[in-house]
Formats: C-alpha cells, structure tokens, sequence
C-alpha cells in the first residue's frame, strides 16, 4: 500500500513540474511576440521635391474632309450615264452623272426660236419708229404718233429681253443635265443607277464629295483643361500656334503634326466642354473623312509636385500617400493628379514640397501609425512626360 502511494506521489509532482515548464516558455513565447508586434515598421522616405514637366493629354478627335459637298441633282430626268466609279478621286468641274437631255434641249430651241421672233418684232418696230420720226419732222403727223410708235418700240426691246433670259435659263437647265464635281475629292456612294428617275431638290443626294487636301480634328476640351492649356500656353494665342500630334485608330502616330485653328466661341452648357478644331495638312490623302483618331496635346506644368506612383495607395477610387511626421508617425494625404507618366504621378495638392515622403511598405501604413524612417538613396524626381486621356463630347 505504501508503495503504491509513493508511486502516485512520483507521477503527481512529475506531471506538475512539466505543466510549469510548459506554462513559463508559453510566456516567454508570448513575450516575445508582443515585443515584435510593438516594434515600429522600417519604411525608407525620401523628401517630396517639385520642378517642371511636360504633361501629354490625349483627346479622341472625329476627322472630316476641308470640304464636304452632298451632290443633288437641279434638273429633273432619268439618269442617262455614270461616267465616274464609287470612292474615285476627281477634279473639281469633271463630269460625274449624265441625266437625259433631249427634254432641256427641245427647252433651249423654243426658247431660241422666241428670241427670233422677238428679235424681228424690234426691227420692225425700230422701223416704224424711224419713219414716224421722218414724217414729224415733215409734218405730216402728230406727236402723239410718234409717242406710239416709240411705246412699241419699247415694248419689243422688253421682248428681246425675256427672251434672251429664257435662252439663258434653257442653257442652265441644259448644262444641269451634266453633273459635275464642285470641288477636287473623293465620291463617296452613288445611290442611283442608269435608268432611275432623279428629281431636281430632292432630300437624297446623289453621291457625296470630299476634299481631303487638309483634314480638321474635332475634339472637345473639358473647361479646367482649356484654362489649364492656354494658361500652361502662356495665353490662347499660344496655343493656337502649338503643333498637334494625332495617333491614327491603329495606334500608329501620323507622321505631320497640325495645330488648332478654331476654338467654339462658347462652351456646352450640357457636357461643360469646349470644341476645338486642329488642322492636318494629307498630302497623300491617308487620312479620310468620317475617320477616328487620338490628338495629343503637349502641356507644360510649371514647378509641379512629382512623387512615384509606388509609394501612393488606391483606395475607392481615390489615391493617397503617407508623409513622415517629426515624431516619425505618419499622415494619410489624399492627392489630386494632374498628369502621370509610367512611374510619376504630377501632384496639385495633398502634399507640399519639403515634406518627407513614405515611398516603402505604403499598402502596411495607416494613418497615424509609428514607423521607423529610413533615407532612400533614390532621389524623388519628375519630369517625364505624363498622359492623361479625355473623351471628345459627342
């Protein structure tokens, strides 16, 4: 009996020895990482600087020909011959569309034939009066005869007269039958055929032209960018003198650059945008009417804040950095970008230049948090060309 109670005695001051252990290296463990946990998170900083940079904004441009004609017929008739085929280039005066002329032509010599008769009624009349003259002067007749005779007279001069603009207007009507270019281009769809009817007026038209010798870029700015731009410009002048790159919808950049020429006199009071027109000189006629493409606009930012997109966070939409404070705890600023480039966001506000900037670890931080601050050998600097895309109001 007594040794079973020495044994039981043995295990029970055993197991207790061992709970302790466990229990005092659970504390030390414990300890252990509450001092890890406590320790302050090494972030390098580096000191926000500010300087110049060049800030390129795309905006999405709609191009259409110098000219652009719609080519409707002014006389009435079947369509005889198409002398030209869909999306040639013509000269300005080529004939283009044939309509039957026999009606306009039989037009023409009645109208000839009446300036005939009209013709021989004033030499008839001038004749009459000549000789009512001659027997005045003998005075064989009165006055009031030769007043007549001179009223006839002038009556058939009226006649020569509307006749010779009926000729005139059965030319016109004539010359109507033969549609010609109105200005050097490209057709685009005929949409009659040999034999159809065409009416003069009517709403379709016949085919359309353009002159692609220069092409205008509409694109629309948004108000801050239009003050932005002819501030950046140094005044609207300026601008209007600045030459425009515009990248065609293949991604390849065309290779003559344009410059604005037109600016809307007002903005939309719906889209609170600006129209703008630049102008592109096409020699070889690669560009067409009815095409897309991209205008950059080169802006310049004076002594702009530049920090590096990797030490900002985005958070809904929003995009923010974290300044080192004195007692090395950091401040969440909210940024506004004006521009960026692959690896610099241009800053308008949210931070200031002298400031110390978190540039490391910044998805760990929170605002107000204690870190230990580390200078980074990188220098914070800009200046490279930024992007920043807009839309073309519609």
């Amino acid at each position: 009996m007594n040794k079973i109670y020495r044994s039981t005695k043995v295990l029970f001051l055993g197991g207790l020895l061992f709970g302790l252990s466990v229990f005092f290296v659970s504390c030390k463990n414990d300890s252990n990482e509450g001092a890890e946990a406590t320790a302050a998170l090494e972030v390098k900083t580096s000191v926000v600087e500010k300087g110049d940079a060049l800030v390129l904004k795309k905006y999405t441009a709609s191009l259409e020909g110098r000219v652009n004609v719609e080519v409707r017929a002014q006389a009435s008739g079947y369509i005889e011959k198409i002398l030209v085929e869909e999306g040639s280039y013509v000269k300005k005066g080529q004939a283009l569309i044939l309509i039957d002329a026999q009606p306009y032509r039989i037009q023409l010599n009645n109208a000839n034939a009446s300036l005939k008769a009209a013709q021989a009624a004033l030499v008839n009349a001038q004749l009459e009066k000549d000789k009512v003259q001659s027997l005045l002067d003998n005075k064989f007749v009165s006055p009031i005869q030769l007043k007549t005779a001179e009223a006839v007279l002038d009556n058939a001069k009226a006649n020569v007269a509307q006749a010779q603009a009926a000729v005139a207007e059965a030319k016109l009507n004539l010359s109507y039958c033969t549609i010609t270019a109105p200005v050097d281009g490209f057709l685009g769809r005929i949409t009659k055929r040999v034999g159809n009817l065409v009416t003069a007026g009517e709403v379709e038209e016949l085919t359309t032209m353009s002159d692609i010798s220069q092409m205008y870029a509409y694109f629309s700015l948004t108000e801050a960018d239009y003050f932005n731009l002819i501030k950046e410009n140094g005044g609207s002048e300026n601008v209007l003198k600045m030459p425009i790159e515009l990248e065609l919808s293949n991604g390849d950049k065309y290779p003559i650059t344009g410059k604005v020429d037109v600016i809307n006199g007002e903005f939309d009071a719906g889209t609170n945008s600006i129209s703008v027109r630049a102008v592109f000189d096409n020699p070889e006629r690669l560009l067409r009417n009815g095409g897309t493409g991209i205008v950059n606009l080169m802006a310049t930012h004076r002594d702009v804040v530049q920090i590096p997109i990797a030490a900002t966070a985005d958070l809904q939409d929003k995009i923010f950095a974290y300044v080192v404070n004195k007692d090395n705890t950091v401040d969440q600023r909210q940024l506004k970008i004006i521009g960026k480039n692959l690896h610099t966001y241009f800053i308008e506000g949210g931070i200031e230049k002298g400031e110390v900037l978190a540039i490391t670890g910044v998805n760990q931080l929170q605002d107000g948090m204690s870190v230990t601050a580390l200078p980074s050998t990188t220098k914070n600097v800009g200046g490279n060309v930024s992007s920043n895309t807009a839309k073309a109001s519609e």
